[in-house]
C-alpha cells in the first residue's frame, strides 16, 4: 500500500508512560491545593480528603513502579497479539480508535471482553509509534471474530 513495511508485523513493547504519570501527579497535587483552600468544609472533613488523596497518589506511584512492559504485535489485518507472563492473547482491533500526535486509543475486542488500550507517544519508540499511527488511520477493515464454522 504505502511502502513495504506497511503490512509487516509491528512490534510494540510498551512501557509504563512517564508522561502520564506526571499528568497524574499533577493532578494529585492540583487536589491537595483545592482541599486546602479556605472553605466551609470542616477540617475534619478536609483532613479525611487529604487522606483519600494521600493514599491515591502512593497507589499510582506503587502500581506505576510495578507495571511491567506490555508487548502488543499487530499482525495482518485485524489480529493483535498480547504477551501476557509467556502466555499469548488474541485480540482483535475494532475501527473507530483515536489517534492524536500525543497518544493513540485502540479498541481491541476478543471473544469474552473488551479493552481499551490507551498507548502514550512515551510508551513505546518514535518509530514504532509512527508507524502505528499510521496503520490505523488507514485501516478500515471490519471486525470479524472467526467461528467454529467458518
Amino acid at each position: 500500500m504505502l511502502s513495504n513495511g506497511f503490512d509487516a508485523p509491528l512490534r510494540l513493547k510498551l512501557e509504563p508512560s512517564r508522561l502520564l504519570i506526571r499528568f497524574q501527579l499533577l493532578v494529585h497535587v492540583l487536589a491537595f491545593v483545592a482541599i486546602s483552600l479556605p472553605s466551609a468544609i470542616p477540617i475534619s472533613i478536609k483532613i479525611i480528603l487529604c487522606g483519600f488523596v494521600f493514599t491515591s497518589t502512593a497507589l499510582m506511584y506503587y502500581k506505576h513502579k510495578k507495571s511491567d512492559i506490555e508487548e502488543f504485535m499487530w499482525q495482518k489485518n485485524t489480529l493483535w497479539l498480547e504477551s501476557v507472563d509467556e502466555k499469548e492473547k488474541l485480540w482483535y482491533c475494532q475501527r473507530g480508535s483515536l489517534v492524536t500526535p500525543m497518544f493513540v486509543l485502540v479498541r481491541l475486542l476478543n471473544e469474552n471482553q473488551k479493552r481499551l488500550l490507551l498507548i502514550v507517544q512515551d510508551q513505546c519508540d518514535e518509530q514504532s509509534f509512527r508507524r502505528l499511527r499510521v496503520k490505523l488511520k488507514y485501516f478500515q477493515g471490519e471486525v470479524a471474530i472467526p467461528t467454529d464454522t467458518s
